[in-house]
């Protein structure tokens, strides 16, 4: 059942995004600043300001565990982000994800961003089967199947969370 649901998330995302615009702003009633909602991109994220470029350029991810990731040469999952532009916490853990997507080469097309806002709602998109509580969370599928998923800040750190998801449960370093 979850893998179906994740087939009719993929194909329906897709489809909704035709007919929807990128990086929507809304006001934050809570602050008055911008934030995003409903589908993001990169680009959207870079030009809210700052903060992306500087948590990107201040990351370092472990080499070694980098240099493991890449050695699996593995089929890499598709990923959903859900995630909130006035979350400190998404706006720390989602410019290190794509600092260390960007050291794997791995495709932004197998990248989908959602931004909520603080009731966690994304405009039309409906979140409520995907369980989120926290933001951000970073949801990996494979063959329409959730891997697994980081939910707020990593266990270790990103690249080890993402090397444990690669490798699955029995490998957890």
């Amino acid at each position: 059942m979850k893998r179906l649901f994740f087939v009719v998330l993929i194909l329906s995302t897709s489809i909704m995004a035709m007919g929807q615009d990128v990086n929507s702003q809304v006001v934050d009633e809570k602050t008055g600043h911008l934030m995003l909602i409903g589908e993001v991109n990169r680009q959207g994220m870079e030009n809210m300001g700052t903060w992306f470029s500087d948590e990107y350029e201040a990351y370092q991810p472990q080499a070694d565990v980098m240099a493991e990731i890449k050695s699996l040469n593995a089929d890499f999952p598709h990923v959903f982000i859900v995630m909130g532009t006035w979350c400190s916490d998404s706006r720390e853990q989602v410019p290190h994800f794509y600092k260390l997507m960007d050291a794997i080469d791995y495709p932004d097309s197998q990248v989908f961003v959602v931004g909520v806002n603080r009731e966690k709602k994304a405009d039309n998109f409906c979140l409520g089967d995907f369980d989120i509580h926290l933001v951000p969370t970073f949801i990996f599928t494979r063959d329409g199947k959730e891997i697994g998923r980081i939910v707020e800040s990593p266990s270790i750190t990103l690249e080890h969370d993402l090397l444990n998801i690669l490798l699955g449960p029995a490998s957890i370093h």
